[in-house]
């Protein structure tokens, strides 16, 4: 990563987990359909194993979170703070 080169924080985020992943196999991502914008699909073309597209469930994919955690593995859930505020509670 480029500290000279501004880019958005959620490029940042998506090739911060691609290389958390390589480092940690107990890593999954999860989305809510919009890896396009979260940039969760960066992981997702490396991982395809360890990436769940949960689709519009905001709250069943912070439910799969917490399942995923609770079974040992480290879960990161990924969508617009908007949704899961609004949907997850």
């Amino acid at each position: 990563m480029n500290l000279d080169k501004k880019i958005a924080t959620r490029q940042s985020y998506g090739e911060a987990l691609a290389k958390l992943g390589k480092e940690n196999k107990k890593i999954v991502v999860l989305d809510a359909d919009l890896s396009e914008a979260t940039k969760t699909n960066i992981f997702a073309k490396e991982f395809p194993n360890r990436f769940f597209d949960m689709g519009i469930a905001e709250q069943d994919m912070i439910g799969t979170a917490a399942g995923f955690s609770a079974s040992g593995l480290i879960p990161f859930a990924s969508t617009f703070a908007i949704f899961a505020s609004r949907k997850s509670i």
